[in-house]
């Protein structure tokens, strides 16, 4: 259901919105010169466009749903066969990987 919400609304960005690029209008509004343009975003939400503010949403959600599902985050190394065995799962020898 958590899945179905984010696509609804990456499915309400307007498509012009996502050509142009959602928040670079307000980046360069509000965050030009920012150290942290994600934080200066937030300190600037009620400011930002709508396809913006959608965009972040969207982004949110799906990293909070990544999160709460349990599948790993980007930089996280894979279970080696080793570990797949402490792991008490079974390795797949024709995909080399856990599961």
């Amino acid at each position: 259901m958590k899945h179905f919400t984010v696509a609804i609304i990456a499915l309400l960005i307007p498509a012009t919105a996502l050509a142009a690029g959602e928040c670079r209008q307000d980046k360069l509004k509000f965050c030009k010169d920012a150290a942290h343009v994600g934080r200066c975003l937030d300190e600037h939400k009620s400011e930002l466009s709508d396809a913006c503010k959608a965009k972040r949403e969207a982004r949110n959600a799906a990293r909070k749903n990544t999160a709460e599902s349990g599948h790993t985050q980007p930089g996280v190394q894979p279970l080696t066969k080793d570990d797949c065995k402490t792991a008490g799962m079974k390795w797949n020898e024709q995909s080399n990987v856990c599961g």
